[in-house]
């Protein structure tokens, strides 16, 4: 073999071994660029997952504040019913009136509770719920009848008295959830 075939096979290892160096560079490349696509990726899932949790929470949170002020605002006129109730034995059209919004009101946002409240506060919603549809039976029977035995005012004002364990249970179980629990201040709802 002279030396010019040896200089050919030479040339065309030097070929072969400059093209499989370009070829594995390529490949090199394109998986990097596929890593840093699926990096990239990656960060766009976890901050899309990130924002709609916190959209979930800031949903939850607005979803707490509204409940418990429909609450707050139930049993404050179901409160002022008893004055009503002790100075006529009936209540005020208007305060009737007031009542039946206010009702439909705390209705609406007990609804939309059951939806939006995570399953740690779902049980205090319901305490709270079944305490203040039992004042509010009270008041109607109390307003309108049919009245019985244990259908007084001083069964309203004990129910009245009642509410607030559940409202405090409530708070509570809200402030946890959300991860306010911390600094509890020992107000009532």
């Amino acid at each position: 073999m002279g030396a010019a075939a040896l200089a050919l096979v030479a040339a065309v290892l030097g070929g072969l071994v400059s093209l499989v160096s370009v070829w594995f560079t390529q490949r090199s490349a394109r998986r990097l660029r596929e890593l840093e696509l699926e990096h990239t990726e990656r960060h766009r899932r976890e901050d899309r997952d990130r924002d709609r949790q916190d959209r979930l929470l800031a949903e939850r949170q607005a979803g707490y504040i509204r409940f418990s002020a429909a609450v707050r605002t139930v049993r404050d006129v179901l409160a002022a019913c008893t004055y009503d109730l002790r100075r006529s034995g009936t209540l005020e059209d208007a305060r009737r009136a007031d009542l039946a919004e206010r009702w439909e009101a705390f209705v609406v946002q007990h609804a939309e509770a059951h939806i939006l409240v995570s399953h740690d506060v779902l049980e205090a919603v319901g305490r709270v719920n079944a305490a203040v549809r039992r004042i509010y039976g009270l008041v109607q029977r109390l307003d309108t009848g049919p009245r019985g035995p244990e259908i007084t005012m001083e069964e309203l004002q004990r129910r009245l008295d009642e509410l607030w364990e559940p409202l405090e249970f409530l708070r509570e179980a809200m402030r946890t959830d959300l991860g306010l629990a911390d600094s509890a201040d020992g107000d009532p709802v």
